[in-house]
């Protein structure tokens, strides 16, 4: 007999965003017990073009030990410009987040 299982996912509210500009947005955040995904918007509201941008997310465990980490790329950020972003992890037992930028 073969069975399908789903991942179990649960919402993880457990974020830090550590930066103002560009403003990052997180809009829905889920994890389950060796996976999950981050979904949010990034707005220029630095009043300048951004040639290059990377949003780093760092990944903690319940003890905070660090995970790794994983980063959008977005080219050629536009002033007011939004961009929805999506990322995904493959970290176990993931309890908490920290977002900040990489830019040049």
């Amino acid at each position: 007999m073969y069975f399908l299982t789903k991942a179990y996912y649960v919402d993880l509210q457990n974020y830090e965003i550590l930066v103002k500009e560009p403003k990052i947005e997180i809009t829905d955040s889920k994890v389950s017990k060796n996976k999950g995904y981050i979904s949010g918007k990034a707005t220029n509201n630095t009043g300048t073009l951004i040639k290059e941008l990377k949003i780093k997310f760092d990944f903690y465990n319940e003890d905070g030990k660090f995970l790794g980490s994983e980063y959008k790329e977005i080219d050629y950020f536009n002033v007011n410009e939004v961009v929805n972003f999506d990322v995904k992890h493959y970290y176990q037992n993931v309890n908490e987040f920290k977002v900040s930028i990489i830019s040049k």
